[in-house]
């Protein structure tokens, strides 16, 4: 539950158990992805975030661009 912990929480499994593969879900953003992955989770989870603007506005590309950006935070997290 990305809502209830934060990154440092993979780091703090990972310590006695480093083979435990962990994915956050719910509470999980653009601006927090990142750090999710940097910390060790193997994905993340979205939902919510992922489509409540497209759906309120009726506008779907909405959705499209917040995945690419999405997809965007997991890339540059995995590359640096």
């Amino acid at each position: 539950p990305g809502s209830l912990l934060k990154p440092d929480f993979i780091k703090a499994v990972h310590g006695p158990i480093p083979y435990a593969p962990l994915m956050p879900t719910g509470g999980v953003s653009v601006e927090n992805a990142g750090a999710w992955i940097k910390a060790g989770a193997v994905a993340i989870g979205v939902g919510g975030d992922l489509t409540k603007e497209g759906v309120a506005k009726g506008d779907y590309s909405l959705i499209t661009k917040k995945a690419e950006s999405y997809i965007r935070a997991v890339r540059d997290a995995r590359a640096g």
